[in-house]
């Protein structure tokens, strides 16, 4: 990485860093070490970075972000995951959908 404000992206990345630490939502390990948990062997999951840098209407950076990512083609399902949660929804589909259940009278 070679930008002027890499020192600004460093500082996301420990920031990354600590918060999966907190989840306790990987181990790290010497990629030559097969893990075996109770016999079944994992795979080590290749991860890299993304950065996104955030602007203001007239150019300024307003924050960068950098994240962890792994390779999902490389996960097999029930050994490197178990289930997928990624809660996301667009406001405009939830506005139309308590438009349509005001309209047609509806009721929980």
């Amino acid at each position: 990485m070679n930008q002027p404000d890499e020192h600004l992206f460093m500082e996301d990345m420990q920031v990354e860093m600590d918060q999966m630490g907190k989840l306790d939502a990987w181990e790290l390990i010497n990629e030559s070490k097969v893990l075996y948990v109770s016999g079944v062997r994992h795979n080590v999951i290749k991860s890299m970075w993304a950065f996104k840098v955030k602007r203001t209407p007239d150019g300024a950076v307003k924050k960068q972000k950098a994240r962890l990512c792994v390779r999902g083609d490389q996960q097999v399902k029930d050994i490197d995951y178990f289930k997928i949660f990624a809660p996301v929804v667009l406001w405009n589909i939830v506005c139309t959908i308590m438009t349509l259940a005001v309209t047609l009278g509806l009721k929980s």
